[in-house]
């Protein structure tokens, strides 16, 4: 056993049982079906950027460290990248700027590794993962072997995929391959706009990278400062009658539903905004006053101290306004 700390932007303390670093697939095969044959629980831990860890983490952590990005030019305007799942997200972003490739200018900036992306269908100002992704290849835990998923076949939806809402434990994402070009610029978002009113010359792809990293830096705290897990909850769908009843109680913005969705989309940071939490501090946790739909740990605080001033926002974003707000991060561990 060599237990220790989890790893995590929350800055949380974890101490696993067991914790074992995997450099190449070989070895992530290894360690994965020991503990499923010996009946190990098994947590995968990529930069720990979406995770909300209690006190103890049962059974082994493996910490992945799979790196490599490989860029294949296809065409005048059409690129593949495969990046390792250990791979820092902010790599594949900035090598695709560097070579002119568009798609991901929307996505910079966002914590995490690469192979976490698609368990969260991470999108921003616009863009979606899931409109690029192409392939990844898992591990396959109840066959106890390697395999390729096309993007159709991760199911993807507003921040979820098959890898978090209907096969949790089952796969283990190694390397994801991404169809990149040609895509149109997204310069439409409201804080992205506005960032460019002023902007002189022609806006391309950087130009629009850097200014979605300055309503970023202006709006979140740096994980590498400050403890957190970037946005805590998702913007939930509403039925128009839905949107009506809430607009009844605050005025509030509402935005196409993502694709496949039904329904409006409301923005969560409002509704906490309106229900008076933004600022507000409970013991060592506190809303972020920039950005209510961050919590940040202000030094010493628990998961559980996390999770109990995110529980007295939902329940009373809810009384208030009847609208159920859904936990972004995944909650893992026991105290």
């Amino acid at each position: 056993m060599n237990g220790g700390q989890v790893p995590n932007t929350l800055r949380v303390e974890c101490i696993a049982e067991d914790i074992r670093r995997v450099h190449d697939e070989n070895d992530l095969a290894e360690q994965l079906v020991h503990a499923d044959t010996h009946q190990i629980p098994a947590t995968i831990v990529g930069g720990g950027s979406n995770l909300v860890l209690r006190n103890r983490l049962p059974g082994v952590a493996i910490l992945l460290e799979l790196c490599g990005t490989a860029f294949e030019r296809l065409g005048d305007d059409d690129w593949r990248i495969v990046a390792a799942a250990g791979e820092n997200w902010q790599t594949v972003v900035d090598g695709a700027l560097q070579r002119g490739i568009g798609g991901l200018e929307n996505l910079t900036l966002i914590p995490g590794s690469a192979g976490a992306a698609p368990v969260q269908n991470i999108g921003a100002y616009g863009r979606e993962l899931s409109e690029f992704l192409e392939s990844v290849t898992v591990f396959d835990r109840q066959e106890q072997c390697y395999s390729t998923l096309t993007g159709p076949q991760c199911g993807f939806g507003y921040r979820d995929s098959v890898f978090k809402r209907d096969a949790p434990n089952r796969y283990v994402i190694t390397r994801l391959a991404l169809r990149l070009g040609g895509a149109a610029l997204a310069a439409d978002y409201p804080d992205v706009a506005s960032e460019l009113a002023d902007h002189r010359g022609t806006v391309d792809r950087k130009t629009v990278a850097g200014a979605v990293a300055k309503v970023r830096r202006r709006k979140l705290p740096d994980p590498a400062r400050i403890g957190n897990v970037g946005s805590f909850f998702k913007n939930p769908m509403v039925t128009e009658a839905e949107l009506d009843a809430v607009r009844a109680l605050v005025d509030i913005d509402d935005y196409p539903a993502p694709a496949g969705t039904e329904g409006r989309k409301i923005p969560a940071a409002r509704l906490i905004d309106a229900a008076g939490w933004k600022g507000v501090r409970k013991d060592r946790v506190q809303v972020w006053p920039r950005q209510p739909l961050v919590l940040v740990n202000l030094g010493g605080a628990t998961g559980g101290e996390v999770l109990a001033l995110a529980t007295g926002i939902r329940d009373d974003v809810y009384r208030k306004y009847g609208v159920a707000l859904e936990l972004e991060p995944v909650v893992l561990g026991t105290d």
